[in-house]
């Protein structure tokens, strides 16, 4: 199966083999597969809560486990992602994608919760959010995370951010992003045009805090 731009700009970001991949949320797990098939960790989990999709999933991963390369590891998990457990004295790598930005929040938070802090601190986390960017990333800054990198991803008409972050870094995480913006190009133009145009829509719900984020993404082309 091919993957889509976004998933395949994830799949790119994981370039050094590391010993464990959670890829949550994961749907039909089209990305773990990838992963798992050019050997990008020791063991790739693969974590959703819809019983019925991990069901397939675990009959298709036995389905083409003979084109898997020698020695895979994967173990499929049908449970909340807050409740996964790290696994301790490894660099773990945490992907969370396909999923609003409040969600996720929440997933990252509850993971935090149910791991120690040494093992948190170890891990990797690559987020890609429908929406909801900048709570997201206001977010995971008061958790501690720093940024890794970042990329603005343009696909089927619509946008994404990537997100690359673990709490050993020292690089500032804005809300409104900093180094993946390109404002001469057009598409991301178009996208802060779309950011502004939504959160102007919003000011009537919660003017004090809309009025802020607006005030924070025109910052970007005044600058």
């Amino acid at each position: 199966m091919k993957l889509s731009k976004r998933l395949n700009a994830i799949n790119a970001l994981i370039t050094n083999p590391v010993d464990v991949i959670w890829d949550c949320c994961c749907d039909h797990g089209y990305l773990g597969i990838a992963l798992l098939k050019r050997r990008a960790a020791k063991q790739v989990n693969f974590v959703d809560v819809v019983d019925k999709i991990m069901a397939e999933l675990s009959e298709h991963l036995k389905n083409i486990s003979q084109t898997l390369p020698s020695g895979a590891q994967y173990k499929v998990h049908c449970q909340d992602v807050r409740e996964i457990k790290l696994v301790p004295n490894a660099l773990n790598t945490v992907v969370i994608a396909g999923v609003g930005g409040e969600l996720l929040l929440k997933l990252v938070t509850g993971i935090i919760k149910n791991n120690c802090a040494a093992s948190v601190a170890s891990t990797r986390f690559i987020v890609c959010p429908i929406h909801h960017t900048y709570h997201l990333r206001s977010g995971l800054a008061k958790l501690g995370f720093g940024l890794e990198s970042e990329q603005l991803i343009t696909e089927n008409n619509r946008y994404y951010e990537l997100i690359e972050v673990s709490q050993r870094s020292t690089t500032l995480l804005t809300s409104t992003g900093n180094s993946m913006w390109d404002l001469n190009n057009a598409s991301h133009r178009q996208y802060l045009k779309q950011l502004l145009t939504h959160y102007n829509k919003m000011l009537n719900k919660d003017e004090l805090y809309y009025q802020k984020v607006i005030t924070d993404y025109k910052k970007l082309s005044d600058a």
